[in-house]
């Protein structure tokens, strides 16, 4: 078990366009076809999003190939915007469903389900589980947003590997805040760790990292060198 969840996301993409195809050739009609993609294809491909890790690339094209489809049925123009579609329908949209809430959403649905399950064990080992993964990528993000090199891509992908710092990351995504027993949950860690993941190169120096590495190379440990 590697956790490459490559194969997953394949099988995610086939599973969608064979649903998509088979729906566009048939003779359902635009508000048949919403009612279609909302309650058996999105569903369908909903499950696993829980535990399965998915890039924003993956949720805008997923979007994008249910959005084609719609557009398709409606008889609109393809250069209509996804947000038109998605729209509520009292404020002149079409209500569409949308993969990228919906992830956001059963994220958040299994993370909360954990955290208030009857068995005391449960919960247990999942805050664990969520403080311990916290406290390992906000480590990451302090080195990276101190030390100033390199790019975060690689440590971003630690993200993926951390399933209930995931699911709490899709919360705070969301602009929701969540709460237990009263007190807040990670949420100035977040905020540093929301920093860091959506930030590709390291911010620029500013002056006290400047003086800091300056001080490190005046009065920093020297090495005598011998012939």
């Amino acid at each position: 078990m590697d956790l490459n969840w490559k194969h997953q996301h394949r099988h995610m993409d086939k599973n969608l366009k064979q649903k998509l195809d088979a729906l566009e050739g048939s003779y359902a009609s635009p508000r048949q076809t919403l009612n279609i993609i909302r309650t058996a294809i999105i569903p369908s491909l909903a499950y696993a999003f829980a535990v399965t890790p998915c890039s924003y690339p993956d949720l805008d094209k997923w979007d994008a190939m249910i959005g084609w489809l719609i557009k398709s049925k409606h008889n609109s123009w393809r250069s209509t915007l996804n947000a038109m579609i998605c729209e509520d329908v009292h404020s002149f949209g079409l209500g569409a469903p949308s993969i990228y809430v919906e992830y956001h959403r059963r994220s958040a649905v299994a993370l909360v389900t954990s955290l208030e399950d009857p068995s005391e064990r449960h919960q247990s080992v999942t805050m664990h589980l969520l403080t311990h993964q916290v406290a390992q990528l906000k480590a990451l993000a302090t080195t990276f947003l101190s030390t100033r090199e390199g790019t975060s891509l690689p440590k971003k992908r630690q993200l993926n590997l951390r399933m209930r710092a995931r699911q709490l990351a899709c919360i705070h995504t969301s602009k929701l805040h969540s709460a237990l027993k009263g007190s807040s949950t990670f949420f100035d860690d977040l905020k540093l760790i929301t920093e860091f993941t959506s930030a590709r190169k390291p911010p620029p120096p500013n002056i006290s990292h400047l003086h800091q590495l300056h001080y490190q190379t005046a009065y920093g440990p020297r090495h005598n060198w011998l012939p």
